[in-house]
């Protein structure tokens, strides 16, 4: 999709009102807070519903409403998606927004079709496409099916605009002909505050870490870090410490239970630092190298780009998003999915090579600043909105 950039702070004719439905609250806060801050510099009338996983005392945060979402990404009863369609339904028909914006499958589904209904201009952003979009058994294909069918409708009408932010999404978007290309904004991923995180944020004198930081799940490659873990400090004599941080997810299908990372760390010896660290920007900048063994169905990961700012180099999986976050060689290394012998392979090559791994968060860092800067992706939003509006 092209057309000129709006600024931040550039304001559209008259205040507008746009709603935003994104699937939780942490994700909302670590990955759209930035696009929610700069509604009010826009003239925009903001509210975001998301479903809450704890308390948010105030309802209006920096200019924007703060506000409990019908939609829970965790109901899987047919009833029950029914009862939260009709409920944003009223939401809708009541307040009548002048545009929707729903980030990730779930709300993208239900405020799209709401939308069409109600002719409402409407955005869907895409976070990687996630279970809906797999075909291994024969339900599943049915699923997909249906899920197809529902999108087409959804975006055959003009008032559309769909981000993506990996090439494979939006591939399988085209391929099944859910929408023309013309309608799909490329932006690759949620992106990163570059003072926030940088190479001036390393801690001196710290210890030699790698460092994995996510969700803690299965399909996130912990299972496979832990095990490279293992055969690195077999092979290798040098005193490498392997840490992980992130939360556990009880509500993902691929979920690690509390009793079940514990046995891994205790068997590999990873040092586990928890969830909700507020030192990200120094514990990220001051490891040696940055490793996302992820074969979950990503966007493009904010941990990548995060480790990229501050000039980390990267070993990642050869996965849609994971790779859109580097360049191979240049930036990090990709190693295949599910190999925890080639993770290992190419972690040794990198402490083994200071020289290299120097260079190559040097080039990380330029690529963040040229490619991921948060600024950037707040004023493709606002262009997309004034485009629609």
């Amino acid at each position: 999709m092209s057309f000129g950039i709006l600024r931040t702070g550039d304001n559209l004719e008259s205040m507008k009102k746009i709603f935003m439905f994104v699937n939780v609250d942490w994700f909302f806060l670590s990955h759209r807070l930035p696009v929610a801050k700069a509604a009010k510099k826009n003239n925009i009338d903001l509210s975001v519903y998301s479903e809450f996983t704890r308390s948010h005392a105030e309802k209006k945060i920096d200019g924007f409403n703060f506000l409990e979402s019908p939609l829970s990404r965790s109901s899987t009863s047919i009833l029950h998606s029914i009862f939260e369609f009709f409920q944003a339904y009223k939401i809708i028909k009541r307040a009548q927004p002048d545009l929707i914006h729903a980030v990730t499958i779930k709300p993208i589904l239900a405020l799209g079709i709401i939308a069409r209904l109600t002719s409402t201009p409407f955005v869907g952003s895409i976070s990687g496409l996630g279970p809906a979009f797999s075909s291994d058994t024969l339900l599943k294909r049915v699923r997909l099916w249906v899920v197809i069918r529902i999108l087409s409708f959804i975006f055959d009408r003009n008032e559309i605009g769909v981000i993506c932010q990996n090439t494979s999404d939006s591939q399988v978007l085209l391929s099944n002909k859910v929408l023309p290309k013309e309608k799909i904004l490329m932006i690759p991923g949620s992106g990163v505050d570059i003072d926030e995180f940088s190479p001036l944020k390393k801690v001196i004198n710290s210890e030699k870490y790698i460092l994995m930081s996510s969700r803690i799940l299965f399909d996130k490659g912990v299972q496979e870090y832990c095990e490279a873990a293992e055969i690195v400090k077999r092979t290798i004599k040098d005193d490498v410490k392997f840490k992980l941080s992130g939360p556990i997810d009880s509500i993902s299908p691929t979920s690690i239970s509390k009793s079940e990372l514990e046995n891994l760390v205790e068997k590999y010896g990873i040092d586990y630092l928890g969830d909700n660290r507020i030192d990200m920007p120094g514990l990220m900048a001051s490891a040696s190298l940055f490793v996302l063994p992820s074969y979950y169905p990503e966007g493009v990961p904010k941990v990548l780009l995060e480790a990229a700012a501050s000039g980390v180099p990267v070993i990642t999986t050869d996965h849609p998003g994971c790779r859109d976050a580097i360049t191979n060689q240049g930036t990090g290394l990709l190693v295949p999915i599910k190999d925890s012998k080639a993770l290992a392979k190419a972690i040794i090559e990198l402490i083994s090579d200071e020289s290299l791994s120097k260079q190559m968060g040097k080039q990380g860092r330029l690529l963040a600043e040229k490619s991921f800067q948060v600024s950037s992706v707040v004023d493709h939003h606002y262009s997309l909105y004034r485009r629609l509006l």
